[in-house]
């Protein structure tokens, strides 16, 4: 399994426009539909943001992870927004962020879910590969970008890439 496998150039936002965080949740679940990376484009948000209402996802260094498990995928899938400017996730400053990941998984498959958020974390860790994310030119050079940082194996890793 490797992170590319579940992002695609149509799910890469390079100039998010968002106030706060349930704004830049909706424009991303946006794209996910008119892509039809989700079904149900209305509960998919919904429950996005009732996990984000349980507990933030962001994670520091500007990068958040709203993320549900869900019937509205059958595939797991990743649409990645790179704001211009911090958007606020939390009333605390240290919260904004830039570098938004919104991934939808299969509700039964919590162990590729657990394993795309580690994997997703683990490259996040790294200065280098936030730095390039936010430079990046064009959604080709941030697919470039995961291929580069990540090696292959998993079980989705020959499945089709949403277009």
């Amino acid at each position: 399994m490797q992170l590319s496998d579940f992002l695609s150039e149509k799910l890469i936002v390079l100039g998010l426009e968002a106030n706060d965080k349930r704004e830049a949740v909706r424009t991303m679940v946006a794209r996910m539909a008119s892509h039809n990376a989700i079904t149900s484009p209305e509960t998919f948000l919904n429950e996005v943001i009732a996990r984000e209402d349980i507990e933030p996802t962001c994670i520091g260094r500007g990068v958040a992870f709203p993320h549900t498990r869900t019937l509205c995928v059958t595939r797991p899938v990743i649409a990645l927004g790179r704001a211009a400017h911090s958007i606020p996730f939390t009333s605390k400053e240290s919260d904004d962020v830039r570098l938004i990941f919104v991934m939808g998984t299969p509700k039964d498959d919590a162990n590729t879910y657990l394993q795309i958020l580690a994997r997703l974390c683990r490259l996040l860790r790294q200065q280098s590969f936030r730095e390039r994310l936010l430079s990046a030119a064009t959604a080709e050079e941030i697919l470039d970008l995961f291929n580069e940082y990540e090696t292959p194996a998993g079980k989705y890793a020959a499945a089709t890439v949403v277009n």
